[in-house]
């Protein structure tokens, strides 16, 4: 019976901690992704012909539909 019990502690141990690894994962891609966006940002402003560049438009747009995405499920998972 106890050592039931400390298997089945040491398996909600490991879940929450897969689950907390996961989430942190998570967060680390989802600053990364920013600041990849602030960066392709940052460099469609102030270059004349980055701007005329329709591929960094796109890549910029889907870069941040992405941020919006992780933060929005992050945000739902911890209610």
């Amino acid at each position: 019976m106890l050592s039931s019990l400390k298997t089945l502690l040491f398996k909600r141990l490991l879940i929450s901690l897969l689950i907390s690894s996961i989430k942190i994962i998570g967060l680390i891609l989802s600053t990364l992704y920013s600041v990849i966006a602030s960066i392709l940002i940052l460099l469609k402003s102030t270059i004349l012909v980055l701007r005329k560049n329709l591929a960094i438009k796109i890549s910029t747009f889907i870069i941040l539909l992405f941020i919006k995405g992780s933060l929005i499920n992050f945000l739902r998972s911890n209610k």
